[in-house]
């Protein structure tokens, strides 16, 4: 999901609460077509640092973009197409 040209901070967050809520709710309504996603915890013994969930949470949670929301989402954006995507 990519922000809009014009689109506000407001706005690309409630679009991502409003996506996230259709597909929990299908998920619920469907739970034999769902694909369970492996959790791996953010801590020290999982190779992600205790800082990741903290700022996972912080960014989905705040309420306007704050510097480092932007710096991310910059990354993000430039990131390679599939970089993210299981390699199987």
């Amino acid at each position: 999901m990519r922000p809009a040209a014009k689109e506000t901070w407001d706005q690309y967050r409630k679009r991502m609460l409003d996506e996230t809520a259709r597909f929990i709710e299908w998920g619920l309504r469907h739970p034999e077509l769902v694909v369970e996603i492996p959790v791996k915890p953010a801590d020290d013994t999982s190779g992600f640092p205790k800082g990741v969930g903290r700022w996972f949470w912080a960014t989905v949670l705040c309420d306007r973009p704050t510097g480092s929301v932007r710096r991310w989402r910059d990354v993000l954006l430039r990131r390679p197409k599939g970089l993210l995507r299981s390699r199987r």
